[in-house]
């Protein structure tokens, strides 16, 4: 059992170096970390409902999600490939529309849950 937890517990660790390994080379997904400190912080003082808070969250997590996958997409295209090739190009592309399209959604649910407490 005890090992069990200690297996656990370097996961997290695991976890958290890609975290920061993200924040550290990717200058969008500390862009979208300054928009998630701005939308927690616009959500506080506006009054959010649970259900609210619930979809920022999803939304917030979607893109720091997609963002994530899409630098480990590009860190194993680059260690696979390092020389350039259309494909691995395209794929990189692809990841990196993945984020874009749910940053765009996430403008839009912000928008349609801000804008109406604000005009109230």
């Amino acid at each position: 059992m005890i090992s069990w937890l200690i297996r656990r517990w370097h996961s997290f660790g695991f976890a958290f170096s890609g975290l920061r390994y993200m924040l550290r080379t990717q200058p969008h997904a500390r862009i979208h970390l300054l928009a998630v400190v701005l939308v927690i912080c616009a959500g506080s003082l506006t009054g959010l409902t649970a259900t609210e808070w619930s979809v920022l969250v999803l939304s917030m997590a979607l893109v720091l999600s997609l963002e994530t996958v899409n630098t480990s997409l590009e860190a194993l295209a680059d260690a696979l490939h390092p020389s350039h090739h259309p494909l691995v190009g395209k794929a990189k592309d692809l990841a990196a529309a993945a984020v874009l399209v749910s940053a765009f959604a996430s403008v839009i649910i912000g928008t349609l849950i801000f804008i109406p407490h604000w005009l109230s």
